[in-house]
């Protein structure tokens, strides 16, 4: 086969790669961004139909409070992300774990403070988040009422993250599941029969949150989990720069929160308590319409994270071009979905359809579905720049993001237009952020970029480490892989036996793979296979998988020793030929990195 065919062969598999891995991952991330949405609709039409409207008001007003809990779990999430991310790139996995444990206890501090604050001060939360008098009793009731599931909402999504980059999807599911379960039950009971009103509606929710958060947590009280948090490996000085990597999704969140005061007060000073109602069943639904943009954002900034730390650019460049195809694509069919339900997504809340009310939220639900794909191209330019390192423009897009791009335009058009004017703003503000994002590569390379290299900002340096990638999807392809190898190392002044060797360790695990995993199950395999030559003596051998989890290091210790010397002898040569064997599962595969030096 010439060269530029087998290239050409060799993109094509690991763009099939990248787009099963990405289209696996995505669903568990969706249903982890759609929970809580899916728990303010249902709380929402208990409101609506057996308490009164402006209980949605209610609910409404705390979306901003909730956008604190939100930013404190991304500000985490977004830094676990990308500092395990590179850990697990690179293979170190006590560091992987020792971020993931670190989350994890953050999550709890900041919980515990929020919950205290709740119970201590929820009448100046109240007065902060834009009540009226009217409103304030009822508003402070749900702050209260909501803090007891402040920290389980916290954890959950940091067990929830962490469960996904172990191939458990299953666990999230069926929390998921039991979340809704639990909360339709409560809400029920406590509001439909025992007429408990507000307090019965937030003590549901918090219910439901703490169902979630014992489903996610079962695997790792039973010890199950491979990522088990640890105390003794946390190092607290990645505490600053955890937080100041996930500091760009947690501002923008904090953004939208002063933005959601500023336009609540907005909507009723010149729309009433129906534009509040109208936004609040907009804000109950938009994070189930979404999720799909804002689960792929997450998985941007691991997966970018992942390919940065293996210094990977192929693999970045070909996670850009899915994101801006076919996630793009999907996103746009969301959008045009939206639009064409909007009349009965506004009836879910709203029955009466000859009201003003519901002729408000119909016409913000065909804006906000135009706007769709506009939020998943926003989503994915600051989660990339977030995991490449460019911190100061993603802080600042940010900024303009969650707050001065869609508020003064607000400012200035609520006044002439009532609501309208405010759901025209949210619009010019997607227009005005994605500018501004494709704006900095332009300005950053003083020009129009001239290639996909320059438009992600790549720097020259990145990926120039000599490598050889292929894949092996047959017990046929495992000899010529092997022998590929070994002409590889030969071809970069390696010393012949240093070639055999790598050669060899590969012929033996691959070999195992497709003999042992292959066949397990009924799905189809692949093995990618990278080589790097990093300098005249070292050679590291990465091997990826996506069958079932399997830990040579455990095997290779439980048949170290033993009277038949000839068992497992494949296992026992890699470990003796190496100088090093690292091996993790990582985001579902198995990832075997062995270091040949010397």
């Amino acid at each position: 086969m010439k060269n530029g065919e087998w290239s050409l062969r060799q993109q094509r598999d690991e763009n099939a790669i990248l787009v099963r891995l990405f289209m696996r991952l995505l669903p568990v991330q969706a249903m982890i961004i759609a929970m809580g949405s899916i728990n303010a609709i249902i709380d929402g039409v208990i409101a609506a139909r057996f308490i009164d409207t402006s209980t949605v008001g209610v609910i409404g007003l705390y979306y901003a409070m909730l956008r604190i809990l939100e930013a404190s779990g991304n500000v985490i999430l977004g830094g676990v992300a990308v500092l395990s991310g590179k850990y697990m790139g690179s293979g170190r996995v006590d560091q992987t774990r020792g971020v993931i444990s670190l989350g994890m206890a953050l999550s709890f501090i900041i919980g515990a403070f929020l919950t205290i604050a709740s119970f201590a001060v929820p009448g100046v939360i109240a007065d902060l988040l834009g009540a009226n008098e009217t409103l304030k009793a009822p508003l402070c009731t749900y702050i209260m009422g909501y803090a007891v599931g402040i920290i389980p909402q916290l954890l959950g999504q940091q067990f929830a993250s962490s469960l996904q980059l172990e191939r458990k999807e299953k666990v999230g599911h069926t929390a998921v599941v039991v979340m809704i379960i639990c909360n339709v039950a409560m809400d029920l009971l406590l509001v439909v029969v025992l007429k408990k009103g507000v307090f019965g509606l937030v003590l549901a929710t918090t219910a439901a949150n703490w169902a979630y958060f014992l489903v996610v947590s079962f695997p790792y009280v039973l010890r199950k989990a491979q990522l088990l948090p640890s105390l003794k490996l946390i190092e607290w000085k990645n505490a600053w720069p955890l937080v100041k990597i996930g500091f760009p999704a947690a501002l923008l969140v904090i953004c939208l929160a002063v933005r959601s005061i500023v336009i609540n007060r907005l909507l009723l000073t010149y729309s009433g308590d129906d534009g509040l109602s109208a936004l609040s069943a907009y804000n109950m639904l938009s994070g189930l319409i979404l999720a799909i943009a804002i689960g792929s954002g997450i998985l941007t900034r691991m997966l970018s994270s992942v390919f940065i730390g293996e210094d990977n650019r192929e693999g970045l460049k070909g996670l850009f071009r899915f994101i801006w195809t076919y996630m793009m694509i999907l996103m746009s069919a969301v959008g045009v979905l939206v639009i064409l339900l909007a009349p009965f997504l506004s009836r879910i809340f709203f029955a009466d359809t000859s009201s003003e009310l519901f002729h408000m939220a119909r016409q913000l639900f065909v804006i906000a579905g135009i706007g769709v794909p506009l939020s998943m191209a926003c989503i994915n330019f600051s989660s990339y720049y977030q995991a490449a390192g460019h911190l100061l423009f993603a802080n600042l897009i940010s900024v303009v993001d969650g707050l001065i791009s869609a508020m003064i335009p607000a400012i200035i058009l609520a006044p002439r237009l009532g609501a309208l004017g405010v759901w025209l703003s949210f619009l010019i503000g997607l227009f005005i952020t994605l500018g501004c994002s494709v704006l900095y590569p332009i300005i950053r390379c003083r020009r129009i970029p001239r290639n996909l290299d320059e438009w992600m900002l790549l720097p020259p340096e990145f990926g120039s480490a000599d490598h050889h990638v292929h894949h092996i999807r047959k017990i046929e392809h495992v000899t010529e892989t092997a022998a590929s190898v070994q002409e590889f190392c030969d071809r970069h002044g390696m010393i012949h036996r240093k070639g055999f060797y790598t050669g060899l360790c590969l012929e033996e695990i691959a070999g195992n793979i497709v003999r042992h995993g292959f066949h397990a199950d009924n799905r189809k395999h692949d093995i990618e296979v990278r080589v790097i030559c990093k300098n005249e003596s070292d050679v590291i051998l990465r091997i990826k998988d996506d069958c079932r989890p399997f830990n040579p290091h455990e095997w290779h210790e439980m048949t170290s020793v033993g009277d038949d010397p000839f068992k497992n002898i494949g296992i026992r040569l890699v470990y003796g030929l190496a100088d090093e064997v690292e091996y993790q599962n990582m985001l579902g595969l198995n990832v075997l990195t062995i270091q040949i030096s010397g």
